[in-house]
């Protein structure tokens, strides 16, 4: 290592994950250390880069015996002090290391990709280096999730609850012009019970007299889909038809999958069905036909991996999954080249740069913009107090809108916030949030506890809220 990588100037640091940390940029700045017995979101994503980097620990938030011999071990090899403490120049080492092991894995894969090397299959082994990202443990926000079971998902239905229709009028027969979509999307579903209880719904509600969505359900029943689902992963198009119109008529049923960093993913698959159902179905009809690809308000093209078409091992239906993956792959910023890997959650680019497949808030923000339309900001505790993050979370919520947030669980999780509850005085006093794991019993960290319709929803003081609050993407 020469001077200039082990100085690293002026102390700012390279890798993002890293860099996005006010601690950790506190460190790299000298204003403060990280020791034995430290417990906080910044030792986790030191932990992980030090797993990154060959350690053999689990990032689990506590500074304990394993992480300070990691420490020293970088220290002894770096000829700096072995305090087993993190300090500037230690930290400053690490994160050199991690972006040159980074560069190297991703001069590899663009070597690949422009040797026109065919893609990889599914299920293929990653490139050495790091945990896989189906090890146990490995996304600790997915750790209350059920185990999954061989082969497809059992997908139980249940009608939504109450609050999700409300609002909504039964507006007697459909429209002339509208039957036939009516027809061929009742005829595609065939004999699935809970697919045609749920189209039921919608029509009573009076959701498929008017707008996009009829017509875009009819559109999916009448066009043909990429036969790769049915030869590699056994999917029915009319099964796929019949799980798209039930997520319309219920969105609790959402999951995210168990040990994939997919809750962003989970919460911008949520909030388009609740916000404009009948663009999540143009967008799902898009990219499981043959081309697997559809183009977004923004202009810009959203593509199915071809990895996302074999089943994982995630606990979630096949909806989740494929669409699910299609944005992890869309959350890389050159995910033209690099396809983000289902079975292994990993996508060579991503990790490559980030380490792991979890977004970023700028980074979900961008491409929630992309696909819902409109204007939205990211904010977050790192340029701004909590509190102040927390007001602009409710004063969006205040709207009406569903807002993607991120809480600190044992780890930074996404969430969607439902609504707001005042107290006696006007001021908020509970918030109620839904989890994508799609079933949240409750818990400690943060308090919280299950509101009585399941699905993953779960009501919070908002001064727990506040205290636990990272960052979110507000409209405007």
């Amino acid at each position: 290592m020469n001077e200039n990588e082990s100085n690293a100037g002026d102390g700012a640091l390279v890798s993002p994950e890293l860099a996005e940390d006010a601690m950790l940029v506190a460190v790299a700045a000298g204003e403060a250390t990280l020791a034995r017995g430290a417990k906080s979101g910044s030792v986790v994503l030191l932990q992980k880069a030090l797993v990154d980097l060959g350690a053999s620990l689990t990032p689990d938030g506590s500074f304990g015996p394993k992480t300070h011999a990691a420490i020293v071990a970088e220290q002894a090899a770096a000829g700096l002090p072995q305090t087993g403490e993190l300090d500037r120049a230690t930290l400053l080492v690490i994160d050199r290391r991690l972006a040159t092991r980074r560069k190297g894995r991703l001069h590899d894969a663009m070597a690949a990709a422009v040797g026109g090397a065919p893609a990889r299959p599914a299920g293929a082994a990653q490139a050495a280096g790091g945990p896989s990202r189906q090890d146990q443990g490995y996304f600790t926000d997915a750790a209350e999730l059920r185990g999954p079971g061989a082969g497809p998902v059992a997908d139980p239905d249940s009608p939504p609850p109450a609050q999700e229709h409300a609002g909504s009028k039964a507006k007697g027969p459909l429209p002339a012009d509208r039957v036939g979509s009516f027809d061929a999307v009742r005829r595609a579903i065939g004999d699935d019970a809970p697919a045609n209880a749920a189209l039921e719904r919608l029509l009573a509600a009076g959701r498929l007299h008017a707008g996009a969505l009829l017509p875009n359900l009819g559109t999916f029943a009448r066009t043909p889909r990429n036969p790769a689902l049915l030869l590699e992963a056994g999917i029915e198009p009319e099964l796929l038809l019949g799980q798209v119109i039930r997520h319309v008529d219920n969105p609790l049923r959402v999951q995210q999958g168990q040990g994939h960093g997919t809750c962003g993913a989970g919460v911008m698959e949520y909030q388009l069905l609740r916000l404009d159902p009948a663009e999540f179905v143009r967008i799902v009809d898009g990219i499981t036909r043959e081309a697997r690809e559809v183009t977004l308000r923004s202009g810009k093209k959203f593509e199915m991996p071809r990895s996302a078409i074999a089943r994982d091992a995630s606990g979630r239906v096949d909806l989740d999954r494929l669409f699910q993956s299609a944005v992890m792959n869309h959350a890389s910023a050159m995910s033209w080249l690099f396809d983000y890997d289902n079975p292994e959650d990993n996508d060579t680019f991503w990790a490559a740069v980030r380490g792991n497949s979890q977004m970023a808030v700028y980074g979900f923000t961008s491409l929630y913009q992309a696909i819902l339309g409109g204007t939205y900001s990211s904010v977050s505790t790192l340029s701004r107090p909590k509190d102040e993050v927390a007001a602009l979370v409710a004063t969006s919520a205040a709207r009406g809108v569903p807002v993607p947030v991120i809480l600190e669980f044992r780890t930074y999780h996404w969430l969607s916030v439902e609504w707001l509850e005042a107290g006696k005085d006007g001021k908020p006093a509970s918030i109620v949030l839904r989890n994508p794991w799609g079933r949240d019993e409750g818990g400690d960290k943060p308090p919280r506890v299950a509101m009585p319709e399941g699905g993953g929803r779960v009501r919070m003081k908002f001064a727990d809220f506040v205290e636990n609050v990272f960052g979110a993407t507000v409209r405007g």
